[in-house]
């Protein structure tokens, strides 16, 4: 069996190998013991990406809704200082840095998905009204062209950081959080936008429930990305990727994230045929939770990449490529404190 050297260091970092055989091969991974813990390294395709700081976003906030259209960024409500929910809403043009306020939401909710359908947005559930909030069963969609909101039939029951998707004219929510802010529900239901008379109905559970994690569809399929095991007794980062067929109603398993990780719904998205996970937190297994730096991306029968690094680690920023650059802002540069610092670089 053939190892390869790993440096060693007297510092906060040391390194060094751990080998292992697969089919007669070895395969040699470094893992890093410094004061943030233990950190796997995984398959690095690392640009080293020039970033450009922009001005600051009009409103500082992190956990927000976020939707592309018409090569502009939209977000929603999301925390400020306090943390306090907001129901501010902003849209961003790149090609002057410039902000436009639009009509507030009707609640100040935050642990919510914004999903695109055509030129409306749908939101579903969220905690609502501050900190620590209470999740709620209210869906509304906001009409851009006409800056209006118009209220949806209601989830089921009420919940926070689920996950919202469409599929052709489907919307499902799935996992999230019951009303104890601990407790992670396998619920998953479904809207026909078709039939919106025929409210909310139930499809396969989420094998795994958990919250908040990253949700995209793609190839008619819904990938859940990550998520975190409770709230409010302790949150356990998972590494696992659960996909969603609605055609066969079934779910299968993905590649999992090279380590734990949650809040990273508003800075995940798909691109160029590649699915991007972009900061959030990180705990790898047996270590510490961290606020994470890490650009990753996955292409559908490939594995988890790094692609780049943000300029600084953040968690629940708004991120989305647009045109050939990748935006990044708002955020927690700690998971408490908000900033309103945005940057941009060439798309990895």
């Amino acid at each position: 069996m053939k190892t390869s050297a790993v440096s060693a260091s007297d510092g906060l970092r040391r390194w060094f190998t751990l080998a292992m055989v697969l089919a007669g091969n070895a395969i040699v991974a470094s893992i890093d013991l410094g004061s943030v813990g233990l950190r796997t390294a995984i398959a690095q395709d690392s640009s080293n990406i020039s970033w450009k700081s922009i001005p600051d976003m009009a409103q500082k906030r992190w956990e927000a809704g976020k939707v592309v259209l018409d090569d502009m960024l939209y977000l929603f409500g999301g925390y400020t200082d306090g943390p306090t929910s907001i129901k501010h809403v902003d849209v961003f043009d790149p090609k002057d840095n410039s902000w436009k306020q639009l009509k507030d939401l009707p609640s100040a909710i935050t642990h919510f998905n914004a999903v695109l359908d055509g030129r409306t947005v749908w939101f579903a559930g969220g905690f609502k009204d501050g900190y620590p909030g209470k999740a709620i069963s209210e869906v509304w969609n906001y009409d851009i062209d006409k800056d209006a909101y118009t209220a949806a039939p209601s989830l089921p029951e009420s919940r926070a950081a689920g996950g919202l998707a469409l599929v052709g004219r489907h919307l499902h929510y799935i996992g999230g959080l019951l009303p104890d802010r601990d407790t992670d529900s396998p619920d998953h239901w479904m809207f026909d936008l078709t039939n919106p008379d025929a409210g909310w109905n139930t499809r396969a559970p989420m094998p795994a429930p958990r919250h908040p994690f990253g949700t995209v569809p793609f190839e008619g399929k819904i990938y859940t990305m990550a998520g975190q095991f409770h709230h409010d007794s302790g949150q356990l980062d998972q590494p696992r990727v659960d996909i969603y067929d609605p055609e066969a109603d079934s779910w299968s398993t993905g590649p999992a994230l090279p380590h734990g990780h949650s809040h990273a719904e508003g800075s995940t998205f798909i691109h160029g045929g590649r699915i991007y996970i972009i900061g959030g937190h990180a705990t790898p297994e047996g270590g510490r939770k961290r606020i994470d730096d890490d650009i990753l991306a996955l292409t559908p029968g490939g594995q988890w990449k790094v692609v780049g690094k943000l300029p600084t680690p953040l968690s629940s920023p708004a991120a989305a490529i647009i045109g050939d650059q990748l935006y990044v802002g708002g955020g927690s540069p700690n998971g408490s404190a908000v900033q309103a610092r945005m940057w941009v670089g060439d798309a990895p």
